[in-house]
């Protein structure tokens, strides 16, 4: 059978990583630049196709990443398979520690091409870095709020499942109450290279904050957790790994108490609408709370260094001893830890106008105006450089009937060439890599974006 290349015209490709924190977010914009006519597509960072691609089959107007520091993150989200001509930074880590919101040289302030793209702020404050410390063109730095509050407003209440029905899934008897733990950390053991990595990044004391800070917190909120589960049968504590995090303690945790869980399912918005109580600690989870109408407590049994602790949580109200985790599980009347001045200042708090509206203006204005388009120059810039052997085969590519009749005899076992022999095993490997990761269907992308639809236009006819 012969393969033909094929490529998909957009005006907007969406390129997310992590399905739990993204995925519901992007499908949310999606439907609102869909109702308004625009040709939109959503991918996971390592999908399996696109990983194989030498020439694009993605041609976007503009492509939207997660993250975008500096030239390698680029090359990181669109490889070889998407050809455009401006990008917009969703900025899924709006929150800098604090020692990098002075400091230009910091990874997350950007260098290269990364400098020149167009940037999303969910609140004033990020927005005043970019603009101070990072040296970004104002007019690139778009305040839009976070577009993943959207769903804890009113008219998309209805979108997430009931408590009943969620509960039923895992096993957990709809009269618990629900305490959940949205964990801030990194994974038990990391190897020396990863810390190495992340101290180029985030500076020596990163090793620290994870050391001396991180595993030991974890491993005492772990302990006081426990000590409640021994105590109360009427609560079940749900611990929400950080999004990559891998817990043997938790997990080891979950195999002694019935009802302690670890859940990395669902987004934390669907758990925190039906807990009863929400934890976390040197997180921003607490935002997500203030807007779901829910009480959050920060747990900080260890100091976090200044440097890394984030900054509106400085004069936050923050627990460090048992007796005070233990008063929570039964007290109803605590003041909310953070101010709203201070979460307005963050994120952004707009009751009228939601965030997926603002982005999807703001995007339609990026597509339109020519002032966004990245140079040729620029586009060329981030692409590592190539030996002569990935020169030549990315030169024969370019020819239609000869990549054509590539693809067919990589999808075939004949001939047996060593070269192509060698090209169809990082197939594989290439393929293996992308199901290792979590991703999801356009069937089930349809289906969040129905039920966005249904939600929404309720909404509207009540409002007629």
């Amino acid at each position: 059978m012969r393969v033909k290349y094929k490529v998909e015209e957009l005006d907007f490709l969406f390129i997310y990583e992590h399905k739990v924190r993204e995925l519901e977010n992007l499908c949310l914009i999606k439907y609102e630049l869909d109702r308004r006519g625009y040709r939109t597509k959503i991918i996971h960072i390592e999908d399996a196709e696109a990983l194989k691609a030498m020439r694009p089959i993605y041609h976007t107007k503009v492509v939207v990443t997660m993250a975008c520091y500096q030239n390698s993150s680029i090359e990181w989200h669109t490889k070889n398979f998407v050809k455009f001509d401006k990008l917009i930074d969703m900025q899924w880590e709006n929150i800098v520690f604090p020692m990098d919101e002075k400091d230009t040289k910091a990874y997350k302030n950007y260098s290269g091409v990364a400098k020149d793209v167009v940037r999303v702020s969910w609140g004033e404050m990020n927005k005043k870095r970019m603009l101070e410390v990072a040296k970004m063109d104002p007019k690139k730095v778009k305040l839009v709020g976070h577009v993943g509050m959207d769903f804890l407003r009113e008219e998309l209440r209805g979108y997430y499942r009931s408590k009943e029905d969620v509960l039923k899934d895992y096993g957990i008897p709809a009269d618990k109450k629900i305490f959940l733990f949205v964990s801030p950390y990194f994974s038990d053991h990391h190897t020396e290279p990863y810390l190495a990595e992340m101290c180029k990044r985030f500076g020596e004391g990163w090793r620290y904050y994870y050391q001396d800070c991180m595993l030991p917190s974890k491993k005492i909120i772990l302990d006081w957790m426990g000590r409640i589960c021994e105590k109360r049968e009427d609560i079940v504590f749900v611990y929400r790994p950080h999004p990559g995090e891998e817990s043997a303690q938790a997990e080891e945790m979950a195999q002694r108490y019935s009802n302690f869980k670890v859940i990395g399912d669902l987004s934390v918005k669907q758990w925190i609408l039906i807990s009863d109580k929400v934890y976390t600690g040197n997180s921003s989870t607490f935002v997500e709370a203030f807007f779901g109408k829910k009480m959050c407590y920060l747990l900080f049994p260890v100091a976090v260094p200044s440097d890394y602790e984030l900054a509106f949580l400085k004069e936050a109200d923050k627990i460090s001893e048992f007796s005070d985790f233990e008063k929570t599980t039964h007290e109803d009347d605590r003041p909310f830890p953070v101010s709203e001045k201070l979460i307005d200042e963050v994120y952004t708090i707009d009751w009228e106008k939601p965030s997926y509206v603002k982005f999807a203006d703001m995007a339609a204005d990026v597509l339109q105006d020519p002032y966004y388009n990245l140079t040729k120059e620029q586009l060329k810039a981030y692409y590592h450089k190539m030996g002569p052997a990935e020169k030549l085969t990315k030169a024969l590519t370019k020819i239609t009937p000869l990549y054509n009749a590539y693809l067919t005899m990589l999808e075939s076992d004949k001939p047996k060439w060593k070269w192509l022999e060698a090209k169809r095993s990082k197939r594989r490997e290439l393929e293996q890599i992308a199901n290792d990761f979590e991703k999801t269907s356009d069937e089930e992308i349809a289906a969040i974006i129905a039920k966005i639809a249904g939600e929404l236009e309720k909404k509207r006819e009540r409002d007629i």
